[in-house]
């Protein structure tokens, strides 16, 4: 029978001690910067073409007199007839479609 004689091993927990505190140190800097940390103030400098908008603003808009253009009362929405290609070409109906 051999007696086998071994030093020792320190198990030594550095790297990974490390390597939670960095983890740590970036979550919470990350959660600094996203819920505590001041935000900036945006300085917005308007040009001069919203001035033009102005009257735009104060003109008065009537919905009546939109709603009855004859322009728009022509418009009307139309649905295509069903083609010989499709579901209705093997004989299945739409379940989409009301009936």
């Amino acid at each position: 029978m051999a007696i086998v004689v071994e030093e020792e091993k320190k198990n030594s927990h550095m790297f990974g001690i490390v390597g939670w505190l960095v983890f740590l140190a970036a979550l919470g800097a990350s959660a600094y910067y996203v819920f505590l940390a001041p935000t900036p103030s945006v300085t917005l400098l308007l040009s001069g073409g919203l001035s033009s908008i102005a009257p735009l603003a104060q003109s008065p808009v009537q919905p009546q007199t939109v709603e009855a253009n004859p322009v728009l009362t022509s418009l009307s929405t139309t649905i295509a007839a069903p083609t010989s290609s499709g579901p209705a070409a093997v004989k299945r109906t739409n379940p989409f479609l009301a009936p």
